[in-house]
């Protein structure tokens, strides 16, 4: 934070404050003329006494302020007053600033804060040397809590200097900055009616009125404005205050001040909604179509309970895009407006970015939106050889075993039999592979012995034939788990389409992971325009086809329960590419009611509004009950491996039969080849 520290300050009040200027660098005591000390011992008569310095020390500890600014506008306030409260602020350990009427006219010591380069705000303060003038006093914005004690506030840099403060573009009445007005007069309140003056709802502005009677007296007493031209409201928090204990009891039975201001009165806020699919777009209370802007349906909700509770109206605007930076520095759509302080705040949630930030303040998260690549595990026949999967390897062994045994058993029968058969060695293989694949045999074989090895191995064969089917079958409608990673996407066969959301090409580009940014080169940005299309198109795709579509996960689980049959619900795979942001409400930079917007979208979470909508409006993934069965028709790609045999057993035998032809004719391919030599010659 930028620290301020005035140097002119003339005559006795140079003097008198040159122990605040100690204090203004830190906590320590500082060194106080010794004459002050005595002075405020041999002057019983104080009119403030402790008791008012040791009010304002408990009401900013209340608080929890540490950091004090002291506005001292008069000069013609008694020493030992100011002497008591520094010892006083100076002794509990307060960071204290001071501005004086002469520091707040010094305008080359002090400096220009850059909170809004991006997006200034509009100048409601305009100077006219008399009433208006430009000072000093500027505060950045403060994550911590600041006290400001402004005495005798009935003068004319005072006032100026509130007015000041309640500008367009300053605004420095905020939940955070605790202001406390002292005066002698209660008719002094009446100023604050001024229209430039605007003490928002979000403020926390008290006056101290005090009495310098033979007891000391004082009522604290709240102010604030529900809009700039609407009369000043007036809430007593405490009277007859004389002491420390009086205050504190008297802040702790009023509570928040902001609790009190949550009537608005019918006022009018600029807001806008962001329809991104005017075409397909019916009513907002549409529940048959909630996956098509589901953003702004869901948040609409939210803001209908707010303007309810705070009984306030809109003046809404339509766009078609959230707003995004472009070239030149501005921003189109709904950020757009907010850039131009078209609107106070949005009737729909968005991403919370940094470039957005420079532009709004978000003041409350609703929901948080998924984007993800859906798709179907590829068949397991297309990514596996499905006729080598359901047998085990020892199984595959045994079978191997198998006939090798059956074989050797039978050639040795063949050989000591006392029988003739008519087969020959090699008919043995022949009857073992016809076995394995349920075929008959061509030779009759005529004794028992041979009769009971044929017989045990078609019922051996005749059982791993059936189990091998039924594997198969199950094979077939079985889904894969080729696919778990975005790495296992990027080498998948699946073609990729994307949900045409300006987001998607920002959040893809903006990608900083490996592996996101090879997957968007590879299958996404090589495609070009093509690949964006609507949600309806992409999951069509991928109900049909190898197809993998990027959509938000809501608008996907919609369109998979009204579309997609209960087994091809099972299966369905989503992987994330990148995390996007939370969703919160946007508000113009200096709006003056984004603490009562805040507190309503809360207390709307804390009572379960927020998890209703949510539940009412955003689809939940559909669950897979019917399991993986139903019809599944064979394709080429399930086939592709007995084709393979086929070809190659095809292939085989064309070149067996060559090498047969060439060997029963080669003498007579000779006779002629040397004849045909001999012709030459």
């Amino acid at each position: 934070m930028k620290v301020q520290v005035f140097s002119q300050i003339h005559g006795w009040i140079l003097l008198l404050f040159v122990p605040f200027l100690a204090v203004s660098l830190g906590p320590c005591v500082a060194g106080s003329p010794r004459s002050w000390t005595s002075n405020a011992r041999q002057d019983p008569k104080t009119p403030w006494g402790n008791q008012l310095p040791d009010m304002l020390v408990a009401y900013y500890r209340h608080h929890g302020v540490h950091s004090l600014m002291l506005v001292v506008c008069h000069t013609d306030i008694a020493d030992p007053n100011l002497q008591t409260l520094w010892q006083h602020l100076n002794l509990n350990g307060f960071y204290v600033q001071v501005h004086t009427d002469a520091s707040l006219r010094d305008l080359q010591h002090s400096d220009v804060l850059d909170d809004f380069v991006d997006a200034p705000p509009p100048k409601s303060f305009h100077a006219n040397n008399s009433t208006h003038w430009a000072t000093s006093f500027l505060l950045p914005m403060l994550p911590y809590k600041l006290g400001i004690l402004l005495l005798e506030f009935q003068s004319e840099c005072a006032l100026n200097l509130l007015r000041w403060s309640a500008a367009t573009e300053h605004n420095y009445f905020t939940t955070n900055r605790f202001w406390l007005l002292l005066t002698e007069s209660p008719e002094d309140i009446e100023l604050l009616e001024d229209p430039e003056i605007f003490i928002p709802p979000d403020s926390e502005l008290r006056v101290l009125h005090y009495e310098n009677d033979e007891n000391f007296t004082s009522s604290l007493i709240d102010l604030y404005k529900v809009a700039a031209w609407k009369p000043l409201k007036r809430t007593l928090i405490g009277h007859n205050i004389r002491n420390r204990r009086h205050i504190l009891h008297a802040l702790q039975h009023f509570g928040s001040a902001i609790s009190y201001r949550q009537n608005l009165e019918g006022i009018v806020f600029n807001s806008a909604i962001v329809i991104a699919f005017p075409d397909l777009f019916t009513n907002i209370e549409d529940l048959s179509l909630r996956h098509i802007d589901t953003i702004s349906k869901v948040n609409h909700r939210l803001t209908l309970e707010l303007a309810n509770r705070l009984n306030i109206t809109y003046n809404t605007y339509q766009t078609v895009n959230y707003g995004w930076r472009q070239p030149n520095g501005s921003f189109d759509g709904l950020m757009g407006r907010f850039q131009r302080y078209e609107l106070d705040f949005a009737q729909l949630a968005i991403f919370m970015r940094l470039d957005r930030i420079a532009l709004v303040d978000f003041v409350a998260e609703t929901y948080r939106v998924r984007a993800g690549i859906m798709f179907r595990q590829p068949p397991l026949s297309a990514v596996a050889n499905i006729f080598a999967m359901p047998f085990e390897n020892d199984v595959w062994i045994s079978i191997l075993m198998l006939l090798i045994i059956t074989t050797l058993v039978l050639v040795v029968e063949l050989i000591f039999s006392p029988h003739t058969h008519d087969m020959a060695y090699m008919d043995t293989l022949n009857f073992v592979w016809g076995a394995m694949c349920q075929q008959g045999f061509y030779v009759e074989v005529r004794n028992r012995s041979a009769r009971i090895i044929v017989f045990t191995t078609f019922v051996a064969a005749l059982f791993l034939f059936t189990s091998f089917s039924a594997n198969i079958v199950a094979l077939l409608q079985s889904p894969s788990d080729a696919i778990r990673s975005l790495a296992d996407l990027g080498q998948s066969p699946l073609e990729i389409g994307v949900q045409d959301t300006q987001y998607n090409k920002i959040y893809f580009t903006e990608s900083t992971d490996p592996v996101t940014k090879s997957l968007y080169n590879k299958k996404i940005a090589s495609k070009g325009d093509n690949v964006y299309m609507r949600p309806i198109l992409g999951m069509e795709r991928m109900r049909t086809s190898l197809f993998a579509y990027q959509v938000e996960l809501q608008a996907g689980y919609q369109i998979v329960s009204d579309t997609f049959s209960e087994p091809e619900k099972c299966g369905l795979m989503e992987l994330e590419p990148f995390q996007l942001p939370m969703l919160a409400l946007p508000t113009r930079k200096n709006f003056p009611y984004k603490e009562l917007i805040r507190r309503q979208i809360r207390w709307q979470r804390e009572v379960s509004l927020v998890n209703r909508e949510e539940r009412k409006w955003i689809p939940q993934k559909p669950k897979c009950e019917g399991g993986v069965g139903g019809f599944v028709s064979i394709g080429l790609t399930e086939c592709r491996y007995a084709l393979g045999i086929f070809g190659c057993g095809a292939a085989a035998s064309f070149g067996f039969f060559l090498l047969e032809f060439i060997v029963k004719h080669f003498k007579q391919f000779y006779r002629i080849y040397k004849g045909y030599r001999d012709l030459q010659r």
